[in-house]
């Protein structure tokens, strides 16, 4: 049995020729180091500021300027120990993520390697643990890790059963045992001074695995077993996972990647024909406006005043007749988002008023059409949408008139099932019975990634049986401008990651979703028209309004449905028709931006965004290595 070590030694900082660490991280590092040694000595009651003080040989007030009290002090010990054991695991199961059994000779070393598994780090650890139900910051870090590596072992139980044929084994429960043997064992040593010997201990586990798995375990090396049987199969399933639907760290992630980085449609360049007119959007978390200016050149920028953060603009639309004052105390800014005036302004000592400005985003109006970007990068709409421009400039878009108020409607799903519903006609038949009577199965698509969408419909000869939609087939007018074959027919061009323009012969319905939460989106809606004094053309509006209106209604109820399935703990994902391409491209779009979105199981808590990055960084090559920092 190897020598016990002392304590201070097992836990100290950098080997000596690694450059030292800045001054207030070692002294952090010697107070952590000394909070292990008095818990292990006293216990968590019996530690306290003074004992942890004087065992570091510091002063109580330098441990309370660092720490600012005895529970931080005790939760950041915990989350040391936590950390230092956990990255060990990790790295042991990411070192052989296409070899299960690797990877639990791995996790073997790991869990009784000397330093880790020191009497103290193990009576810090149970300590934590005991009193981890009293205390909802110390369960947090305390269940987080059983889980996690639960789930780990488990997984490679399972690959390994698979592989090997192990058909008449119960895996999870065989997994489970292994993870509680491996857990209690370096407990054991507790109250037995001087008895435990770790090489007994990893001998103890092998021989557990080799009761189970003989032709994996018996020999001197484990056999190895192919990526292809052990890792996650990402076609096992065509759909996006179902945790992505509703996880707030992944949220966090699609608010980043995607909608603030593309192209958003706040409105229509009618909404805001003279200078000082202004149209507000609230997006993924953002205030934005745009507004214009005096020389007719739209600008879109942060609405939120430079000075306390309230909103200088306000409402959905408006009009500043001379310059953009803030409601709250009146700074005053240009059309250009320069500060020109500030109540008081001699009180603001060192205020620069020529280097304070409203923050703009890019703008791009593309047909009448305004879009906005946070993230100076990428196409710009026009190249996104260039296949759909010589269609779409029959329709006179630029030239529309605004047909009533933008709307915003409050959803109570994600946000990508509605997309999801948006880029196919498959569900039309049992989810649109109206579309099928007026379009019958005329719908077509076209659907190309990193490009703008397109689908077409055409109104069919045979009348409906509903008044309102036989009397739009009836009175529909002719639109002399428009190709034949544009004269009949619905026609949507969508752009990623949510916009969409539904041209009509009659009017332009724009719609757009963004996400307010992981299970909450809103619904902005306009429409436009060209200007069309005729009766037939007023009667055809307000019917395709009604029409509209109800497919919208439909949508939102199938959304409701699927947000209520993709929660459902029997559900794993589903599969895609060839009729459903245009979901497969989102989903696609979404695997390349945030690439977690291709893993089956939700990465551990805390871990969904560092997985991410580890994906998109080629620091974890495979779905298997990934797959094994899942919960």
């Amino acid at each position: 049995m190897p020598p016990r070590s002392n304590p201070a030694e097992v836990v100290s900082g950098p080997e000596p020729e690694s450059p030292p660490a800045p001054r207030d991280a070692r002294r952090r590092q010697e107070l952590v180091d000394a909070t292990i040694r008095c818990i292990a000595e006293h216990g968590l009651s019996g530690t306290t500021v003074a004992r942890v003080a004087r065992r570091a040989g510091l002063s109580t007030g330098i441990v309370n300027f660092y720490f600012r009290g005895k529970d931080a002090l005790l939760l950041a010990t915990l989350e040391y120990v936590d950390g230092q054991y956990m990255l060990r695991q990790r790295d042991a199961m990411l070192a052989h993520a296409d070899n299960p059994v690797a990877g639990l000779e791995a996790m073997i070393e790991a869990a009784f390697d000397p330093e880790l598994c020191h009497p103290d780090r193990v009576a810090v650890w149970a300590a934590f643990w005991g009193e981890a139900r009293a205390r909802e910051d110390y369960m947090r870090v305390c269940a987080a890790r059983e889980s996690e590596l639960e789930e780990q072992r488990v997984m490679a139980f399972a690959a390994i059963a698979e592989a090997g044929g192990y058909t008449h084994l119960e895996t999870e429960a065989l997994g489970r045992a292994f993870h509680h043997l491996l857990s209690s064992l370096p407990e054991s040593q507790l109250g037995d001074e001087g008895a435990f010997d770790l090489e007994r201990a990893r001998a103890t586990c092998r021989g557990f695995l080799t009761s189970i798995f003989p032709a994996e375990f018996s020999g001197d090396r484990p056999a190895p077993i192919s990526e292809s049987r052990s890792a996650p199969d990402p076609g096992a399933f065509e759909t996006l996972p179902t945790w992505v639907y509703h996880d707030p760290e992944f949220f966090e992630l699609e608010k980043e990647s995607i909608f603030r980085r593309h192209w958003l449609m706040v409105g229509h360049a009618s909404h805001v024909a003279e200078a000082g007119d202004y149209l507000t959007a609230d997006l993924a978390g953002e205030r934005v406006f745009v507004i214009r200016g005096r020389d007719g050149v739209l600008r879109a920028f942060d609405n939120v005043c430079r000075h306390r953060a309230s909103r200088v603009v306000q409402g959905q639309a408006g009009h500043c007749p001379g310059q953009i004052v803030c409601p709250y105390h009146g700074w005053r800014y240009g059309f250009d988002g320069t500060l020109k005036g500030v109540p008081e302004e001699e009180s603001f000592s060192g205020l620069e008023k020529s280097e304070v400005r409203l923050p703009g985003l890019d703008l791009e109006e593309w047909m009448g059409f305004i879009f906005v970007r946070f993230a100076s990068e990428g196409e710009s709409v026009a190249d996104l949408m260039a296949a759909r421009t010589d269609e779409a400039s029959h329709y006179r878009f630029a030239q529309m008139q605004p047909l009533g108020p933008i709307r915003t409607l409050e959803c109570d799903f994600n946000w990508k099932l509605f997309v999801e519903n948006d880029s196919e006609g498959y569900h039309i038949p049992m989810g649109h019975p109206g579309l099928r009577r007026l379009f019958g199965n005329s719908y077509e698509e076209d659907f190309e990634i990193g490009e703008g969408t397109q689908a077409y419909s055409v109104l069919r000869e045979q009348e409906s049986s509903v008044w309102s939609e036989r009397a739009y087939q009836r009175l529909l007018p002719e639109v002399p401008h428009l190709p034949d074959r544009l004269r009949r027919a619905w026609v949507y061009y969508g752009l990623f990651p949510s916009a969409v323009v539904q041209a009509c012969p009659d009017v332009a319905d724009c719609y757009q979703v963004v996400p307010t939460g992981p299970e909450s989106c809103q619904l902005q809606t306009f429409r436009v028209g060209l200007p069309d004094s005729r009766r037939a053309m007023r009667v055809a509006r307000y019917l395709s309004e009604r029409i509209i209106r109800s497919v919208i209604d439909e949508d939102l109820a199938l959304c409701r449905f699927a947000n209520e399935g993709v929660k459902s703990g029997r559900y794993a994902g589903g599969f895609l028709s060839e009729l459903e391409s245009g979901v497969g491209i989102l989903r696609d779009e979404i695997r390349q931006l945030i690439p977690v979105a291709r893993l089956r199981e939700r990465p551990a808590r805390g871990r969904v965004a560092t997985v991410n990055a580890q994906l998109k960084a080629g620091q974890v090559q495979t779905l298997a290595a990934a797959g094994a920092q899942t919960q």
